[in-house]
């Protein structure tokens, strides 16, 4: 058993899980640290995903006087993400973590993204805090209603066309209008509630990249291969003598 997984075996324990509480099924990597995510919010994530483990790699972690520009700059054109925050409804009394899944590269197009194919149509918004997914829909019933994103300079990471998840030009506020995901209702992901004009207030803010998770080699070095790389180190140091000699 790797260490990873007797790590993951552990932490309902730690986390005071009763026995009858379900294992994480997948649990991954998280590479360049979190203040988000840990693992068993990558197992939620992975099953919503349905793409078995990843590796999520962080590519940008806001910090002061950061600007949707440098969200760009980070993760335009790299493919995949996912991107979290967290995300307050109530002037900052009750913080949620949520997010998104963008299956498509982000860019500085000033437009919205969409896949053709319906199939394609894979986007989710979440709340990890509630373990609520809104998948992106996919009838063209509703005028844009299946847009997965809007990309523009002065956007941090906007998601649908409602906008579902929106965030400003300093990455501090935003709002949340259920439109392109889940039902068409205007609520937000946050905590349900109605639109009514106040905006969210943003904490952190992190986007990750995301690849199949490949199982580190920690694998031991049986005894009898241990012995027979002591011969050749001892094998090593008798030609060095005898060319002293």
């Amino acid at each position: 058993m790797t260490t990873r997984t007797s790590t993951l075996l552990a932490l309902p324990l730690l986390l005071g899980l009763t026995t009858g509480t379900s294992l994480p099924v997948y649990a991954g990597a998280i590479v360049g640290g979190s203040t988000l995510l840990d693992l068993l919010g990558l197992d939620q994530l992975e099953n919503w995903l349905g793409s078995g483990e990843l590796t999520l790699t962080n590519i940008f972690t806001k910090t002061q006087g950061n600007t949707s520009i440098d969200f760009h700059n980070a993760a335009d054109n790299k493919g995949p993400t996912f991107s979290l925050m967290s995300a307050s409804e109530d002037n900052g009394v009750t913080w949620k973590t949520i997010g998104g899944y963008n299956p498509l590269s982000w860019n500085s197009t000033y437009n919205y993204n969409y896949s053709a194919n319906p199939s394609d149509r894979t986007a989710f918004i979440f709340n990890l805090t509630d373990s609520i997914k809104k998948a992106q829909n996919t009838d063209t019933f509703w005028a844009a209603g299946y847009y997965q994103t809007y990309n523009e300079p002065n956007y941090g990471p906007t998601f649908g066309s409602g906008h579902d998840i929106y965030v400003n030009y300093n990455l501090s506020i935003g709002y949340s209008y259920g439109y392109s995901y889940g039902s068409h209702d205007g609520r937000s992901i946050v905590d349900n509630s109605i639109y009514n004009g106040t905006n969210m207030q943003i904490g952190a803010l992190e986007v990750f990249t995301i690849a199949s998770y490949v199982e580190p080699d920690n694998t031991i070095p049986e005894p009898a291969s241990l012995a027979l790389l002591g011969i050749g180190l001892v094998g090593m140091g008798v030609v060095r003598r005898r060319r002293r000699s």
